[in-house]
């Protein structure tokens, strides 16, 4: 019984001895094991990319099979000496370039078509920031990595080309020198001439006005406008466009007023439109509706973001703003 109780110390303390004493070779080797995948791991990222959510987005090789839901993002692929496997789904007439034709529609930024983005097996796929932040998880879920993009300014083009050039393992000088280029000759032209302009952003029962941190507003300003509503607050939500305020829009007495029509049927918007302009007596005393001078965009080039075609927004503005000074 002594001999049994004995051995039954011993061999406690000899646990007690093993579980507080220095780790085996086995466990070492387990530490190591981590640390060096670790290590691989740091080394296995070829590429890291900061989009334009401010998002750090690691890429384990380049990225090859690309998916883009931007027609903007598209153009900018293209024009750097990419390809797309798929793309937005539109109207055939409304893709830019012509060989970007033959990739797949996946839907677009509000609406996902995700079996069949995932039936691409996409490394990459190039998504708007402001509609597509809710989606990551979903994407990423199917094994791509995202970049989010997207502008409220010129210069957000020019980063969205450099950031895209980075995916692409490109150098996106050429485009950026050729958006400052058309700034910088659309200056000089303009010098000395001042119009007055409202730009209005319409859809089916609403209508805003376009400040300077908006897209548009920006490339009114750049191609020599001067936009009425600068002063206006912004809506919540909504910061780069304001509620209208007919009096001081009166006020101001813009030369011009631009529609930018999204959703609904454009050509019932824009009649409606005008013919609130007309019958309305605020409306119809500025100089723009006196004049006729009620010009609808282009919704390629301004209803949502042109991209490569930044260039034909500005001289399309600059072309409009002087038919009113002649």
């Amino acid at each position: 019984m002594k001999k049994f109780l004995f051995i039954s110390i011993l061999s406690l303390l000899l646990v007690i001895m093993a579980a507080c004493g220095p780790k085996d070779v086995t466990s070492s080797g387990s530490d190591s094991e981590t640390s060096s995948k670790q290590k691989v791991s740091n080394q296995a990222t070829v590429l890291t990319v900061k989009d334009m959510a401010g998002r750090t987005v690691k890429f384990a090789k380049k990225p090859e099979r690309i998916i883009t839901l931007t027609n903007s993002d598209m153009g900018i692929v293209y024009a750097l000496g990419g390809t797309v496997i798929g793309r937005q789904t539109m109207d055939a007439s409304g893709v830019e370039p012509s060989a970007a034709l033959k990739a797949t529609e996946v839907g677009n930024t509000h609406d996902l078509n995700l079996e069949k983005i995932a039936s691409l097996t996409p490394d990459v796929i190039i998504a708007s920031s402001e509609q597509n932040l809710k989606d990551v998880p979903a994407l990423e879920g199917i094994g791509a990595q995202v970049i989010l993009t997207g502008a409220n300014s010129i210069a957000d083009i020019k980063k969205q080309e450099a950031i895209l050039a980075q995916l692409l393992g490109k150098d996106a000088t050429n485009l950026e020198q050729e958006i400052d280029t058309k700034v910088a000759a659309i200056n000089e032209k303009q010098k000395g001439k001042a119009v007055r302009a409202l730009l209005i952003l319409g859809a089916p029962g609403s209508n805003y006005a376009a400040l300077p941190s908006s897209l548009s507003g920006d490339i009114l300003e750049k191609a020599g406008g001067i936009n009425v509503a600068k002063d206006f607050k912004g809506v919540e939500n909504f910061p780069q466009y304001a509620s209208l305020n007919i009096e001081k829009i009166v006020e101001s007495d813009p030369e011009v007023i631009f529609l930018m029509i999204h959703g609904g049927d454009e050509k019932e918007t824009e009649l409606a439109f005008q013919k609130e302009m007309k019958q309305n007596d605020a409306w119809n005393s500025t100089t723009a509706v006196k004049n006729n001078n009620i010009v609808v965009l282009p919704a390629d080039l301004f209803g949502t973001n042109p991209g490569i075609r930044i260039t034909k927004a500005l001289d399309y503005m600059a072309n409009e703003l002087n038919q009113v000074t002649k």
